[in-house]
């Protein structure tokens, strides 16, 4: 009877690990330390608007041990698809940066801020980056000053904008393309207007770009 149990117990166990490989967790999601929506969105092949709607998440903020529905529109590789952050121009990443920057559209103004319960100028454009690997510093000159200056002609979409106040450089919001940029205002918080616009055309002081 011993080696009938024995036979048993290892079929069992050949089944067991047969059987486990094939279950998959991937419609969720636990959030660990220094996560945000674009890397998981990236991760699972979906969008940050997906996991937002899916989670009913009204912002963008995420807490170490959170558990997220991340239904994916493509198979999972279990590793980001961003490679060593790496900054590139591809039509792609731009699109996901401007696109990622538009769903903060309506955060607040806070001076000082630069989170997504309230920004700044310089507080929004640090911490849309920043979502994407790319580390800048904290004020709209030394963010602006950053980048390759670049003529309006040569201006693209995910390029800096920068306005000034006499000598000092005193706005900086990112380029969306047809003389549209974003930034975060102090009288509508994050918002879209015209380069040119009756207000920010005569302080209007030029392009630069990092990405």
């Amino acid at each position: 009877m011993s080696k009938i149990r024995i036979m048993v117990t290892s079929l069992a166990l050949g089944i067991s690990l047969c059987v486990l490989p094939g279950i998959s967790f991937a419609d969720t999601y636990t959030v660990k330390p220094g996560d945000n929506l674009w890397k998981i969105s990236r991760e699972f092949n979906t969008t940050i608007s997906n996991i937002q709607s899916l989670n009913n998440l009204g912002s963008t903020l995420l807490q170490p041990g959170q558990q997220l529905m991340v239904s994916s529109t493509g198979q999972s590789t279990g590793q980001s698809t961003v490679q060593s952050q790496q900054v590139s121009r591809s039509s792609d990443r731009v699109s996901t940066v401007l696109n990622y920057a538009k769903t903060l559209i309506g955060v607040p103004y806070v001076a000082g801020g630069m989170s997504a319960r309230g920004f700044d100028c310089s507080g929004y454009v640090k911490y849309v980056f920043g979502n994407f690997g790319i580390n800048l510093s904290r004020t709209a000159g030394e963010q602006y000053n950053a980048g390759q200056k670049v003529s309006s002609a040569e201006a693209k979409p995910g390029d800096f904008v920068a306005f000034s106040s006499g000598s000092y450089i005193s706005h900086i919001g990112i380029y969306l393309g047809n003389g549209k940029f974003i930034s975060a205002t102090s009288s509508r918080g994050v918002a879209v207007d015209s380069v040119r616009g009756p207000y920010w055309g005569s302080r209007f002081l030029g392009f630069s770009r990092v990405l």
